[in-house]
């Protein structure tokens, strides 16, 4: 998958979306990564300061790259 497959996927929209508030809130564009690492730092995010379903949702993501 490609960086703008994902970016558009449901399952990424709806993780962002869900723990943008405690996960992301100092992070500007997540909706928009513009490259794997701005990804990466996204997902590592959301698994680092989400709780445990967080933090698989965030890693079945990961997979795909």
């Amino acid at each position: 998958m490609t960086i703008e497959d994902i970016v558009r996927s449901q399952e990424y929209r709806s993780v962002v979306e869900d723990y943008r508030d405690t996960c992301l809130w100092f992070a500007n564009d997540v909706s928009n990564p513009k490259n794997r690492l701005q990804l990466e730092q996204i997902l590592s995010s959301i698994e680092a300061n989400g709780d445990m379903a967080a933090f698989k949702r965030a890693g079945r993501i990961r997979q795909w790259l």
